[in-house]
């Protein structure tokens, strides 16, 4: 639980402003991490894109998965709670602070930048190292996530993780039979 930014996720109405400040900072500086490293954004995954080939509009235009992933995430999210556990309440405040999930995945970009920049990940050790850091950083999204479905939407805590791992492991699919 001390990793959970509480005061974010169960924010009153004089947080609101800053909630909504930190989740377009979140996104602003997700989204240029991506283009830095050299990212697409699906879900909870970041799939390397060689960019060398591609004009630098296009390598814009990838960057900016990261913020058109957040939607899909919220859409799927949303409907999921609607769909099978007939939750429609809370929207808007959910949608507000939704970006604080992303919070941990900048950590895991910025230290994927860090390894890219140094020629680090070259080496196999470091790979491994940066590949566990996406792992915690991957676990830490999907607790926060849990947490947030739980306190704005409601619903309990193994139905909260019972959605967060449903999203991951189906998104760890896809990306798996793409890349096969």
């Amino acid at each position: 639980m001390s990793v959970t930014t509480k005061r974010f996720i169960q924010f009153e109405k004089k947080d609101k402003i800053f909630t909504i400040l930190i989740s377009i900072a979140i996104l602003i500086l997700g989204t240029l991490l991506c283009w830095l490293n050299g990212f697409f954004s699906f879900l909870l995954f970041y799939l390397d894109v060689d960019q060398s080939s591609f004009e630098s509009i296009y390598r814009l235009l990838i960057s900016f998965s990261f913020i058109a992933n957040f939607f899909l995430l919220f859409i799927i999210i949303e409907g999921i709670s609607r769909i099978f556990y007939k939750n429609k309440e809370n929207t808007v405040y959910f949608f507000q602070s939704f970006a604080i999930i992303q919070f941990p995945m900048l950590f895991y970009l910025i230290s994927h930048l860090i390894f890219k920049f140094s020629n680090l990940l070259d080496n196999n050790i470091f790979n491994l190292i940066d590949k566990i850091l996406l792992i915690i950083f991957q676990v830490w999204s999907l607790w926060l996530l849990s947490y947030s479905l739980s306190v704005k939407k409601g619903l309990k805590i193994e139905t909260s993780l019972i959605i967060s791992l449903l999203l991951h492991y189906s998104g760890f699919t896809i990306i798996l039979f793409i890349l096969v």
